[in-house]
């Protein structure tokens, strides 16, 4: 008794007229030898670009800080840059201490998780930030410094962060595990 041939079937295609697809168009069936190599190489490219995407992302805080920074030694009162520097410096700490698709405000990890941090730094230095962005923009504002001195860099750098971390987040090779089919080899 022999054992029955395996074969893919192939969907039935009506004849075109000026027809450029062939066969290679229809989808070829992995087995899971394949799916696993597949899924391990594009979590491999997802860890990699968001590697890359955080250190491009790290030129953001340290670009914004060269006026705040020039603006401290021209100025009698040097709060106010003190201020946005230190606001630029949080938002980089946080770009190198979290994960790079958490942003550490819990709302917005929810959908990817979630984050706790190790301690009260890790888990209000998050809602600090935009808090102390927020004010020296006002400062700025109140004291009469015109836009081109740039106190509303801050909050600017870390909105930038915030989305460019929520966009990270939504692609999770993780789901990629989900989308296996239980297709067995020959």
């Amino acid at each position: 008794m022999s054992a029955p041939a395996v074969r893919s079937r192939r969907p039935f295609h009506y004849p075109e007229d000026n027809s450029s697809s062939s066969d290679d168009d229809t989808p070829s069936i992995m087995d899971e030898q394949e799916q696993e190599s597949y899924i391990r190489t594009l979590t491999t490219l997802n860890a990699t670009r968001n590697k890359t995407f955080t250190h491009l992302l790290l030129l953001l805080p340290l670009l914004a800080s060269i006026p705040h920074f020039l603006a401290l030694f021209r100025t009698t009162a040097p709060l106010l840059p003190l201020l946005a520097l230190t606001s630029l410096a949080s938002t980089a700490y946080l770009l190198i201490t979290l994960p790079p698709t958490k942003t550490g405000i819990a709302v917005l990890d929810s959908g990817s998780g979630g984050y706790e941090g190790d301690g009260p730094l890790a888990r209000y230095l998050p809602y600090l930030v935009p808090a102390l962005a927020t004010a020296v923009a006002v400062a700025g504002w109140v004291r009469g410094a015109g836009a081109g001195e740039g106190w509303w860099l801050p909050g600017v750098v870390f909105g930038a962060t915030v989305v460019a971390k929520v966009v990270m987040g939504g692609v999770d090779p993780g789901e990629l595990e989900g989308l296996r089919y239980g297709y067995k080899g020959a």
